[in-house]
């Protein structure tokens, strides 16, 4: 296996969109930071030919255009697996359009695969066990280990010649026609405007079994939640987790050091300014 090539500067991805201009196939994946920030954005950007391995830094690179050529490109099969999140994720954040698009899990879902997870596949066809243990990093810090680059090339290093696998067993099943299909629908996905819905706070497991007040109460809390997640551009649930909004709505805290007794209180919400707004959101309803 070839080392990892990282493209951090405009001209390595000239050269690396010259060299993609004449594969047949190319290899994606991307690792964004939707566990961490509450604005998502794509992080990396991996990409596997048939000799070497790929990852582009788009928090490196100013201008990520040139490579939207190669995605559009009805010539060059771009294979992912489980494409949609890959898809709008990249339309979102870069404005690119695909041609030519293969999904590996909904191809070994049309053949009746029961797991179709990569890993699952890749240990299937491959005999390779991949390491999850950056399955849930923080892919928006800087630097990146090398140990990281290793595992995210994993997801893209396969994959093409999975794809030829099931694209073999799609043909001889006489599927390729809904195959290709179903990938143009991939292909077609727009990304959506992020939505908050103020009324989804009944939606938490618990929220139904609260008193009138209680309800209120963890309205009020939900709504602060996602005010304090966009200010500091965090994933709600790093803010407050649902089942402390719901804690908090059963015991009412009635002054600050009862926050400290509530069970996944954050530390920094166990008096201070955060802490206080609370308790005042809660006062002002029971009043």
């Amino acid at each position: 296996m070839n080392p990892v090539i990282v493209i951090q500067n405009p001209a390595d991805l000239l050269k690396l969109v010259k060299k993609l201009s004449t594969a047949r196939h190319i290899a994606i994946d991307t690792e964004a930071n939707s566990f961490y920030a509450y604005f998502e954005r794509i992080c990396l950007i991996q990409i596997s030919t048939a000799e070497d391995d790929y990852i582009l830094d788009p928090l490196q690179l100013e201008d990520l255009q040139p490579l939207g050529e190669i995605l559009n490109n009805p010539d060059i099969e771009k294979v992912f697996h489980a494409a949609v999140n890959d898809v709008l994720g990249l339309k979102r954040d870069f404005r690119f359009a695909f041609r030519n698009l293969f999904d590996t899990a909904e191809a070994a879902k049309l053949l009746g695969y029961t797991q179709l997870g990569l890993a699952k596949l890749i240990q299937e066809h491959f005999g390779v066990i991949l390491n999850k243990k950056w399955q849930r990093h923080n892919w928006g810090k800087r630097p990146l280990e090398e140990e990281q680059l290793d595992y995210a090339r994993m997801d893209t290093h396969y994959l093409i010649d999975l794809r030829h696998r099931l694209a073999e067993d799609l043909k001889a099943r006489e599927l390729w026609d809904a195959a290709r299909e179903s990938f143009a629908r991939a292909s077609e996905q727009e990304a959506q405007a992020k939505t908050f819905r103020p009324e989804s706070f009944i939606q938490i497991n618990g929220a139904r079994t609260l008193d009138p007040t209680g309800k209120r109460i963890l309205k009020a809390l939900y709504l602060y939640r996602e005010h304090e997640a966009r200010r500091r551009n965090r994933a709600p649930f790093r803010v407050l987790s649902n089942d402390t909004l719901l804690r908090i709505a059963h015991q009412r805290p009635k002054d600050l050091k009862d926050f400290s007794k509530i069970k996944g209180m954050p530390r920094n919400y166990h008096n201070g300014r955060g802490a206080q707004n609370l308790l005042e959101l809660i006062r002002n309803i029971e009043e």
